[in-house]
């Protein structure tokens, strides 16, 4: 079912970027569209998992960034909604459906932990792709200019939260020394 959900949220993630990736050079296109490519790399860690063939580094990776972007996202359009005094339709759905990324990225992380290696490759991809966010305009496409400081503070501070929960259960996973 966590495939097939996080499959289809993939997929519509890909098609409500459809316009920022159109109006972006294709090299430029790995560190755009931040929620669908975190969503497809957990269904990809589940489907391994499933198969009986866990990559650990990867699933590092799929959880550093499904509790990252999930959780920017909640804290980006909350922020909004805030400011604004309302959220619509499409917004509350993104905040829903965001906010049980970074819960079930948490959840499944207890159950099966990633590797330490794969924390340290993944911070460091997240923090590569926020400063490409901010520093080179790449950021997805925001709900208002108020909320620019907002989404850019929050990116590396979410990127250490991330990653201090995956190490955390990395660590946690390691079996003890002699």
């Amino acid at each position: 079912l966590l495939v097939l959900v996080n499959a289809v949220g993939s997929i519509w993630g890909f098609w409500w970027y459809r316009d920022q990736l159109l109006a972006t050079p294709a090299w430029q296109w790995p560190v755009v569209p931040d929620s669908p490519t975190a969503s497809t790399l957990f269904t990809v860690v589940l489907v391994l998992q499933l198969a009986g063939r866990p990559v650990p580094a990867l699933a590092s990776w799929a959880y550093l960034v499904m509790i990252k972007y999930g959780l920017w996202t909640v804290v980006v359009l909350g922020g909004y909604a805030l400011r604004a005094g309302f959220v619509d339709g499409e917004a509350a759905l993104l905040i829903a459906s965001h906010a049980g990324m970074a819960l079930e990225a948490l959840l499944y992380l207890r159950a099966y932990p990633g590797s330490l290696r794969g924390v340290g490759a993944a911070t460091a991809w997240s923090l590569f792709n926020d400063a490409v966010d901010y520093l080179a305009g790449l950021h997805p496409t925001l709900p208002g200019p108020e909320v620019w400081g907002l989404a850019a503070a929050s990116a590396p501070l979410l990127t250490g939260l991330g990653a201090a929960a995956v190490l955390h259960g990395a660590r946690r996973a390691r079996p003890a020394g002699p």
